[in-house]
């Protein structure tokens, strides 16, 4: 049955799509920062004289997420740096596929760049797109996100990760699980099921706001997310965190034991990256991979996604970017049975 609402799903999206090329360009456009664009980047390369003119960053999902926050908070910092006013703009739509698609199609003239992350590759696997990361330019990964954990609603009887997978054990697919069917979180929850051995009823509950209130509202019984897109819930006392999906504990929130540790071998991560349409000249894409590189070792900048996302700040420069998605789309295409349910 979890094949068929997959596929259903997958119809869904595709035909989401088309629909949204067509109003692609009604996407809202929101400055990433009010600061006056002075230039200070003596750490940027001279090779080109780009950026002319402001430069567009599209974030293929809607304003207040965590992909939103990360674009919007890397504007900030690179007005600055380049000169000239970096602003976000918010093209959503099929989990991605139709603001990535826009910036794949449009010129190569450096004044438009996509910031996204593995969800891109995951829409390839199961067919909403047709091209992956190798279909740009990449310029780097400013985020490196390892803080993926399940979490269960303050009244649920779980209270470890073992809990729930003897629950589901005993249930076989019983325990809904939230994601967004063909993102990240959905895979995390299939390498859960065929690590365990067990079977979860995994619903499409949208993005990570709207899963959030489906968990506050007990509708659901478990959800996937970074740590930050959950920290209200956590804070409040309305969620319960069972494990984090990382090869060792955070500084951040050190009570939150790993999956490893309760004997479960499954870690997670998403890489938020900036690319370019295919073809832009490769002195832009290096200034402003050094002009990245520069805000992530900004000192307010790690106070600023430690103190909202409960990160710490990694960056990828552009090779070591290129490898983890080729590495990536590898494991995800190998897993593709797995993914679609087949």
């Amino acid at each position: 049955m979890k094949s068929r609402i997959f596929k259903h799903a997958s119809l869904f999206l595709c035909a989401a799509i088309l629909a949204s090329c067509i109003g692609c360009s009604s996407g809202s456009q929101n400055s990433g920062s009010s600061a006056p664009a002075t230039n200070n980047s003596t750490n940027v390369s001279s090779e080109t004289n780009w950026p002319q003119k402001k430069l567009q960053i599209v974030v293929p999902f809607s304003a207040g997420g965590d992909t939103d926050f990360h674009a919007r908070l890397y504007a900030k910092y690179l007005s600055n740096i380049l000169g000239q006013n970096v602003i976000v703009t918010n093209v959503n739509g099929s989990n991605g596929a139709t603001g990535s698609t826009q910036v794949k199609d449009a010129s190569p003239n450096g004044y438009t760049a996509l910031f996204f992350h593995d969800s891109m590759l995951m829409n390839k696997v199961v067919g909403v797109t047709d091209f992956d990361h190798t279909a740009f330019d990449i310029c780097c990964g400013g985020v490196v996100d390892t803080s993926y954990i399940l979490a269960v609603n303050a009244s649920s009887p779980y209270k470890t990760l073992d809990d729930l997978v003897q629950a589901a054990k005993k249930d076989p697919g019983k325990i809904t699980y939230a994601s967004s069917v063909g993102g990240y979180t959905y895979y995390v929850g299939c390498l859960l099921e065929k690590l365990t051995g067990i079977s979860l009823n995994k619903v499409d509950a949208g993005g990570g706001s709207e899963r959030n209130a489906a968990l506050l509202a007990k509708k659901i019984d478990t959800n996937v997310n970074p740590y930050g897109v959950m920290k209200p819930y956590i804070d409040s006392g309305d969620f319960r965190v069972l494990c984090v999906f990382s090869d060792k504990r955070s500084d951040l929130y050190p009570d939150v034991p790993t999956a490893k540790e309760q004997g479960y071998d499954l870690a997670a991560q998403r890489v938020y990256f900036l690319a370019f349409p295919k073809g832009t000249d490769s002195a832009i894409i290096e200034k402003m991979n050094n002009a990245m590189k520069q805000v992530s070792e900004m000192p307010e900048y790690k106070k600023a996604i430690e103190k909202s996302y409960c990160l710490s700040p990694k960056f990828k420069d552009t090779q070591d970017t290129k490898s983890y998605f080729d590495k990536t789309i590898d494991q995800f295409m190998s897993d593709k049975s797995l993914i679609m349910g087949e």
